[in-house]
Formats: C-alpha cells, structure tokens, sequence
C-alpha cells in the first residue's frame, strides 16, 4: 500500500494491491467496501492491475482500509 498527498487539493491518495480478486464482483465488492470506510472519497479499483487507488482528505487509517477488504475475504497487499 502506497500514500501520497496531491498537492494544493487537500486530497490523499493510497494504492492497496488485492491480487486475488478475479471477476467484475470481486472489483465492485471490495470497492464498495472501501466505500464505507470513514473518511474515503472515492474509490477506483482495476480487476486488470488488481489495483485500488482510494482518494481521501488528508491522513487516513490504513488498518481500517487494509481490514474492510479483508473482512469481504480479500487481502489486500502492503508494499514492501
């Protein structure tokens, strides 16, 4: 998982890897997991990357992230 701020927009953004998702359900339910964590704005996530890229404002918590995608029985992936 990766965090970077965008610069002059008040947004952050993490990248978390769910590299074993493998339909278009697995892309909607982990994105709509993602949805529900507080403080998430939007949420894209690519079946073909096995990517989601989770824009925020500001700091955000990442176990709270890591642990929705986990309890829809994915697990995400922190960079090394």
């Amino acid at each position: 998982m990766t965090y970077s701020t965008m610069e002059g927009m008040g947004m952050s953004e993490t990248i978390m890897r769910v590299p074993d998702m493998s339909c278009g359900h697995c892309v909607a339910t982990v994105q709509g997991a993602l949805e529900r964590v507080d403080g998430v704005e939007s949420v894209q996530v690519s079946l073909e990357t096995k990517v989601a890229q989770i824009s925020h404002h500001g700091e955000i918590d990442t176990y709270a992230l890591m642990g929705a995608v986990q309890a829809v029985g994915f697990t995400p992936e922190l960079d090394a």
